[in-house]
């Protein structure tokens, strides 16, 4: 197997996996530690070394206000068992590869994965992440590490006044990815790796920061594929068409915010103070209880990102390559991702008049309300829902364009508790990594994650989940996932095995898609 590798920056060795068949290489550098002079810096392609580097550990955790594994809330006892062992650090720019390559000449497909977390929290070897069990179907995976929180997205009148014209506004962790995403284009080859057949893939945070990498021009020419999972962000003209990517102005008067609660004079004063205790002030002016505290986001800063995923959406300024979008059912039912608060009938005609103007009488008469009751059934059909409406009018728009889109909603029962189909379950299941679970998962389980893992593994060999066989990795046949198309509006159902289906239709979302691209027109 390639257990030594090259780079265009020196030698690396790796591990011989739990499989045999996978080299393991952790901690693989990818830009200059950002600490010091390159806080709230873009990143620096990093030094050349001499000597073989032994890529054996992983490297440091992106700093977070709070270090996981080391409180007793939900995800601790779900995601982070051990992670109260490792460091965390501003210097965490390191990426985790696992190649099945034979030779350098394999020209094997890359499934780039960028993990979640709100763009506040998380890291890119959390137990549900196996990449062994990925790679063991033939593709190479490579999990990258970025900045996170203050760290990664402090936008300040200051930042913006010393950075050089032309150069980008904040989006350090934005910057961060899209620099893994060319280290990988560039240097790939020497792990076996075909740097043609990059697929990147994100969960929650990492869904949003896949459709910032893909409406970047930075990115022209290196993501044959896209994978978003819980969920494709979208909007229709009643949100305002904005999405949750906010304005460069917004970042800069959040960052004012944040240095005026937290007792910091100016951007030398905080470039002086340590890392842990800058995010010691995060938690001081945090809301108590609030899951991310004090937030810091991506935001439009008119190079990186020049406007919003979902305007890009609408323009078909996106990138047009194959894409799988999907969610957890258990994430439309309920929590912060479902938008469950009905308006009385008298709200939504005024809304709908405010929105929609000299439109909206054919608007309601499509929506076919006209009492409180009528509209929480319209809003019990998930017509408004930020997980179903979302995703779906997203499939909708771009195969309504012609672009390949394959949508799933994952609704299989979570053993161990009631939390059912939570934000993260399907991870188990994508990375076929149920056995490093503390949950009481069955044989029924483990045949599902077979099925989804070959789905995402086909996905990035072939631009579809299909294999042309057919067949999951073991050769057992494996239902045919239909292209979404705005005739057929085809899902799959991820339930005690994948199920195929159609969506009944649906008159309001398909309106509400078409006055939105109006707009646009």
């Amino acid at each position: 197997m390639l257990r030594n590798v090259e780079t265009k920056y020196g030698k690396l060795k790796g591990l011989v996996g739990k499989d045999p068949r996978v080299t393991v290489f952790r901690g693989v550098p990818y830009a200059k530690p950002p600490v010091g002079e390159l806080r709230w810096k873009a990143p620096q392609p990093c030094d050349p070394w001499d000597g073989v580097k032994q890529c054996y550990e992983y490297g440091p955790m992106p700093m977070m206000r709070i270090h996981p594994g080391r409180d007793n809330e939900f995800y601790t006892k779900e995601l982070h068992p051990t992670s109260s062992e490792y460091d965390m650090s501003e210097d965490c720019l390191y990426l985790n590869i696992f190649s099945p390559a034979e030779t350098t000449d394999d020209n094997l497909p890359v499934f780039c994965y960028i993990h979640g977390g709100g763009y506040q929290d998380g890291y890119n070897y959390e137990i549900e992440f196996d990449g062994e069990r990925v790679a063991r179907r033939g593709v190479i995976v490579v999990m990258v590490g970025y900045r996170l929180g203050l760290f990664g997205f402090l936008a300040h009148p200051e930042l913006t006044a010393e950075t050089p014209e032309g150069e980008i506004v904040s989006n350090f962790g934005m910057q961060d990815q899209s620099m893994a995403i060319h280290w990988i284009y560039e240097n790939i080859k020497a792990f076996g790796g075909d740097p043609s057949r990059i697929t990147i893939c994100g969960q929650s945070a990492g869904a949003g920061s896949v459709q910032n990498q893909m409406c970047s021009s930075y990115n022209d020419g290196i993501i044959a594929g896209a994978i978003c999972q819980s969920s494709v962000g979208f909007a229709y003209a009643e949100d305002g068409l904005s999405g949750r990517t906010q304005s460069l102005a917004e970042a800069e008067a959040n960052g004012a915010d944040f240095f005026s609660k937290a007792g910091i004079a100016d951007l030398a004063e905080a470039r002086s103070l340590s890392a842990e205790e800058l995010m010691k002030r995060v938690g001081d002016v945090s809301e108590p209880g609030a899951m991310f505290g004090f937030m810091f986001t991506p935001c439009v800063d008119g190079k990186f990102i020049k406007e919003t995923p979902v305007t890009s959406y609408y323009k078909d300024d996106f990138r047009t390559v194959p894409m799988i979008v999907g969610h957890c059912m258990g994430e439309a039912t309920g929590g912060m991702f479902a938008r469950n608060i009905v308006p009385t009938y008298e709200e939504f005609v005024s809304r709908a008049r405010e929105v929609y103007k000299d439109r909206a009488d054919e608007y309601l008469a499509v929506c076919g309300v006209s009492s409180d009751e009528d509209v929480k059934a319209l809003y019990a059909k998930g017509t408004f829902n930020n997980m179903l409406a979302g995703s779906r009018g997203f499939c909708e728009l771009r195969s309504s364009m012609g672009k390949n889109v394959w949508y799933y909603i994952f609704d299989h029962d979570i053993p161990g508790d009631d939390a059912g189909s939570f934000h993260g379950s399907d991870l188990w299941f994508m990375f076929d990594s149920l056995g490093n679970s503390w949950r009481p998962f069955e044989g029924r389980h483990y045949d599902l994650a077979r099925q989804v893992t070959s789905y995402w593994t086909n996905f990035v060999k072939y631009g579809n989940p299909n294999s042309p066989e057919g067949t999951d990795y073991n050769g057992l046949p494996l239902p045919e996932w239909k292209a979404y198309r705005p005739d057929e509006k085809n899902v799959i159902r991820f339930l005690d095995k994948a199920t195929p289906g159609t969506l009944a239709e649906d008159k309001v979302i398909d309106f509400r898609v078409s006055y939105a691209k109006e707009l646009f027109t």
